[in-house]
């Protein structure tokens, strides 16, 4: 599954940042730079998915000639 991050922003000025594809802490380090930027530090809710709780599958790059 690829790796993404969602940013939804609502007419009520609410942001949220979700992160997709991430398991385990890999998720907290991708959107820490847009949550800083975004809503100025840490933000007021975290909910983790099952996911979050899995191991980190580590990336594996394909060398090519």
């Amino acid at each position: 599954m690829p790796r993404s991050i969602v940013v939804m922003i609502g007419t009520d000025g609410e942001t949220k940042v979700e992160a997709v594809g991430h398991s385990g802490g890999s998720c907290v380090k991708a959107m820490s730079p847009l949550t800083k930027t975004l809503i100025g530090g840490k933000p007021q809710t975290v909910v983790t998915k099952p996911e979050f709780y899995a191991p980190e599958m580590p990336v594996r790059l394909r060398e090519t000639e």
